[in-house]
């Protein structure tokens, strides 16, 4: 039961993470490969807070996020501002990541260097995290249908013409940058804080590109994609376990079918809908009606 909670508590932290990198790739066309490093600032932030400073455990994650977005517009203002775009923003994020995860490993006082820090308490419950990433998700598909959602589509689409009509694509662009940085920043916190162990290697590259391939193989512009996509990374490597080696191969061969057979996702440009639902319930309600009316008549 413990290893089915982590298999869960896992999708979810990635759920999370992935949220964010969707509307900052997917809705507004910034590319990034180093969102695994928001992650390791707010992990690393959140657990200083706690064990350094006595910052109960909530407010701890919250501050780890907001540490995050801090350091995203640190990063991402003068980038954005230069108009780096494409492949360039994102060397810029590689970088990004790489820089966090060297400097992590020489600061040995307090983050514990390449050895890291142990004794962390599982505070991360399964309840816990499935609650919040139900709120986090809700209030970023809230987002994506407001006007800033709307603002930051437009800018992905025809950023000239957005710019025309007074959409600022600065200032859109940072915005979304802020939001996902805060997105992985308590993604990570919940992660360290349940994994009890954090390393600069828990956040290393590959994490991003893990983030990242959730994000194209979902669909872009789309929520609900990139979080099914996000736990079937996390749950299939599990499932396969039993073909040791060769897991890896068959890994790489689900994600050559996907692009293959559905080049624009699993739900490019659209949303999961549970409107079926509804339009059954009200089917079966007139038939039960109908025959209600049938046997009255009898």
């Amino acid at each position: 039961m413990l290893y089915i909670f982590s298999i869960i508590v896992f999708v979810c932290v990635h759920g999370i993470a992935v949220s964010g990198l969707s509307l900052l790739t997917g809705y507004t066309g910034i590319f990034s490969i180093g969102h695994a490093g928001f992650m390791a600032v707010g992990g690393y932030a959140a657990v200083v807070l706690y064990k350094n400073l006595g910052v109960p455990f909530l407010l701890a994650v919250v501050l780890g996020g907001f540490i995050a977005v801090i350091v995203s517009v640190i990063l991402g203002y003068p980038a954005l501002r230069n108009k780096l775009e494409g492949d360039a923003f994102g060397i810029v994020m590689l970088g990004f990541v790489t820089v966090v995860r060297v400097a992590i490993s020489n600061i040995k006082p307090v983050l514990g260097g390449a050895i890291g820090i142990t004794g962390i308490p599982r505070l991360s419950s399964v309840w816990l995290v499935i609650l919040i990433t139900a709120i986090m998700v809700y209030c970023m598909r809230n987002f994506i249908k407001s006007d800033y959602g709307k603002n930051c589509m437009a800018v992905q689409q025809q950023e000239s013409a957005a710019e025309m009509v007074g959409v600022n694509p600065l200032r859109t662009k940072l915005r979304a940058l802020m939001i996902s940085a805060f997105y992985g920043g308590v993604a990570g916190g919940l992660f360290v804080f349940y994994a009890t162990f954090v390393s600069p290697m828990s956040f290393a590259e590959a994490k991003s590109n893990d983030l990242l391939a959730a994000v194209v193989l979902g669909g872009m512009c789309s929520l609900s994609g990139p979080l099914m996509a996000a736990g079937i990374l996390v749950i299939l490597p599990e499932i396969l376990r039993f073909l040791a080696v060769w897991r890896l191969v068959f890994y790489g061969l689900a994600f050559i079918l996907i692009m293959l057979f559905r080049p624009d996702g699993l739900f490019g440009y659209r949303e999961i809908s549970f409107k079926w639902v509804g339009r059954l319930y009200h089917k079966i309600k007139a038939g039960i009606g109908e025959r209600q009316k049938r046997t009255g008549r009898g």
